[in-house]
């Protein structure tokens, strides 16, 4: 659903919205999120069935290569 969205705002440029895309999947897809990612903030959440783990990331940070990114 995101990567519809930024789709739809990113329109006028289809290289910008495959980079997107691109760039959203591997951060949320990746095998490799741990050599990548750093989470920043967790908070807990109430809508988890009981004794099921409770937190939700909702910030965190990305390191990518120079090479990557360009």
């Amino acid at each position: 659903l995101s990567v519809a969205l930024s789709g739809a705002v990113l329109a006028r440029c289809p290289a910008c919205a495959r980079n997107f895309a691109n760039l959203y999947c591997n951060n949320i897809c990746s095998p490799d999120q741990s050599l990548f990612t750093n989470v920043t903030r967790v908070l807990n959440r109430t809508s988890t069935p009981p004794g099921a783990p409770g937190l939700a990331v909702v910030e965190y940070q990305c390191f990518y290569s120079r090479r990557y990114a360009e």
